[in-house]
Parts: C-alpha cells; sequence; structure tokens
C-alpha cells in the first residue's frame, strides 16, 4: 500500500518566521476565549508579553506555565481542573515537546469522566472537545504532528503514552525565531530525538511508500541542520524545525521502532532528556536491526552522503552527548524489559523483539 489505513494531519500549519505573532488572530476562529501552556522561557525571553499585546480586541488570555520536566499525570489532572474552573474556548502551547504533551493531554481529555491515569491504562478515550493550537519552541519531539501525549506515571515510574485522533492539533505554528536562545544542550538532545524518530518511522514495519518518503525527507533535513543549528547558526532553524515536524507526521501515521521501547522506561527511571535515552539506545538498536534493513541503511548512505551510524557517532561527540547509561548499574532490569515488550514503538520494529532480545539489547547499552 502507498498509504497508511488512515491519515491524519494537522487541520493547518503556518510556517515562517515571525508567525507566531498571529497565534491570536488566528485563535479567533475558535473563539474569544483561550489558555496558553508554557515553559519558563517564554517570559524570560519576553515573548510571552508581546503574545497579549498581539491579542485582537475582546479576546482573553489565561496562562499556565509547565513546571519543568516531563509532563506527569499530576500535572495533567491539575491543569483539567483548571480548565473546568475557568472554561475557555481553545488551548494553546507554546514550549517544547513536554508542554505540547501537557496541554494536549489536558485539552484531550478536557470533560472526560476518568482520571487520566485510567485513561494511560487503557480506559477508551473520548473525543476531544477543545482545540489544541501548538507552536514548538524546540525541535525535537515533533508533538505538534502527532496524535500522541507521552506522559509519566511519577507514582509507578511509568512513561507511557495516551492517543486519540481528536487529540491532533488544529493549528500549528512553525516560527523558527521561536528556536533563538534554545540552549545548546537542548538543541542537541531534542534534535537527537527528530533523528531518531525521522529514521525509526523510516524502518518501521509499519512504514508506507508514503511515509517513507516524509522519514527520508526528515532525516536528510535534520541531519544537516541539527550541527549548524547546534553551532549557533540560526540561518539552518526553520530546516530543523521542519524537518522535526515532518518526521512527527511520518511517526504519527508508522509508528516508530526498539530505540523508543527503550527509551521510555529508561528515560523514566534515570531522569535523563527523552532525545539523549533515544540516542544512547540507538547503536546497539542498529546493530540488532541491522540484517534485516541492510537494504534501507544503503539507500540512506547514498541520501545523507555518509553511514547513519557514522553520522550519529560524530554528532554525539560535536555535540558533546555522553551516554548517561554506560557502565551504570542495571536495577529493575526486568521490569524495564517488560515495559520495552509492551510498548507501541517495540511492536513496530522491523525485527521481531522477544525477552532475551531487550536483556542483550541492555548489556550492550549498559556495558
Amino acid at each position: 500500500m502507498l498509504l497508511p489505513p488512515q491519515l491524519l494531519f494537522p487541520a493547518r500549519t503556518l510556517a515562517g518566521a515571525g508567525a507566531i505573532a498571529k497565534l491570536g488572530i488566528e485563535a479567533g476562529a475558535f473563539g474569544p476565549r483561550g489558555l496558553l501552556v508554557h515553559g519558563r522561557a517564554l517570559a524570560a525571553a519576553g515573548r510571552l508579553g508581546r503574545l497579549h499585546a498581539a491579542l485582537p480586541d475582546g479576546m482573553t488570555l489565561l496562562t499556565h506555565v509547565h513546571a519543568g520536566g516531563e509532563p506527569t499525570l499530576d500535572e495533567v489532572e491539575a491543569l483539567r481542573a483548571r480548565l473546568l474552573a475557568n472554561p475557555v474556548d481553545w488551548v494553546a502551547a507554546v514550549g517544547g515537546g513536554s508542554v505540547i504533551d501537557l496541554a494536549k493531554a489536558a485539552a484531550g481529555l478536557y470533560g472526560a469522566s476518568q482520571p487520566v491515569a485510567a485513561y494511560q491504562a487503557g480506559a477508551a478515550i473520548p473525543p476531544a472537545r477543545l482545540p489544541l493550537i501548538a507552536a514548538p519552541t524546540t525541535a525535537g519531539t515533533g508533538s505538534e504532528a502527532t496524535v500522541v501525549a507521552v506522559l509519566t506515571d511519577s507514582a509507578r515510574v511509568l512513561k507511557q503514552s495516551i492517543r486519540h485522533p481528536s487529540f491532533m492539533p488544529r493549528l500549528v505554528i512553525l516560527d523558527p525565531d521561536l528556536l533563538q536562545g534554545c540552549p545548546p544542550a537542548v538543541v542537541a538532545a531534542s534534535g537527537m530525538d527528530a533523528f531518531v524518530q525521522a529514521f525509526e518511522s523510516y524502518t518501521s514495519r509499519g512504514a508506507t511508500p508514503f511515509t517513507r518518503a516524509l522519514s527520508e525527507l526528515a532525516l536528510v533535513r535534520i541531519a544537516h541542520a541539527l550541527p549548524a543549528v547546534y553551532a549557533g547558526d540560526s540561518s539552518c532553524a526553520a530546516d530543523l524545525l521542519e524537518g522535526s515536524y515532518v518526521a512527527g507526521l511520518a511517526l504519527s501515521h508508522a509508528r516508530l521502532g526498539v530505540v523508543h521501547g527503550l527509551a521510555h522506561p529508561l528515560g523514566a527511571r534515570w531522569h535523563v532528556p527523552h532525545g539523549l535515552a533515544c540516542a544512547a539506545c540507538f547503536p546497539a538498536a542498529l546493530h540488532f536491526n541491522r540484517r534485516v534493513i541492510a537494504a534501507d541503511l544503503a539507500h540512506l548512505r547514498v541520501s545523507l552522503g555518509c553511514d547513519v551510524e557514522a553520522w550519529l557517532e560524530t554528532n554525539m561527540a560535536r555535540m558533546q552527548l555522553v551516554s548517561p547509561f554506560r557502565g551504570q548499574p542495571l536495577c529493575e532490569r526486568d521490569a524495564i524489559v517488560a515495559e520495552t515488550l509492551a510498548s507501541g514503538s517495540t511492536a513496530a520494529n522491523p525485527r521481531p523483539v522477544t525477552a532475551d532480545d531487550v536483556q542483550g539489547l541492555l548489556e550492550a547499552i549498559f556495558s
């Protein structure tokens, strides 16, 4: 099949420098009252004040500051409660992947009858009632282009996604100016997430020619732009942001692989940036999959102008990214194996994965 069984993209996407100034005007199509979810950096950079100043007459904008780190079930519940106490017509997320996932989950479950934990455990999710606007300030997760929100249950030390087709943002704003001031370490880690997502969606067993074309486009764009943006070249910011967005479109339809199956339980326990966890798991997963994706690797070597693994190794060193797992004691092994095998990402891996395979991958990652 050329296409996946269902195509689901954001209803509208605005791209270009300065596009974030249109947020208020565009949001007016959904109603005059909104809530903006953002990180601390937005206010520190003066952008929050500019967004308020650009609101049309008669529009009211409430704000919610993400506490930092990856979004937890408790924070989603707190934001849901605030939305119920202060009804709005729309929710906007201007921030990194954690900010977007937080807003996506809270807006998506607005008015839903059960706690977030129940939906993370598999309860049927009702259709979202609030439109979501997403404007990423990092280039990495691609959450602005997916129906997925990745959430952490702190009590169970469990990182797991919830998803529903209605979670797809109604409006996406890709403004490369929002990447300005992003710390190099964040550029590196989030960019590695985008790179691995583009690669895994390309080789996923759920890939089709359509999604593979998106994945390859994203992979080439990210591989070119990420080192440049990390080095301070803002002229490549749009390429990196758009590459991350396209990788999000690809993975939303094709799923990923065992790198993400591993990165979630490991990231939840070692409290490391998700992109760094993905990059650290990638070489072992690539070695595991190599014999079944040999043709893919040969094709991508031509597209990228170098071997995928060589690019990763070179740029991990260039961007001073060091595996947080190498040489560490491996605790909760059985739980990590079980969570990896239960992951939908692992199920989409190009090679079937057994419990023994996960054990071998963990030994390689931690040795």
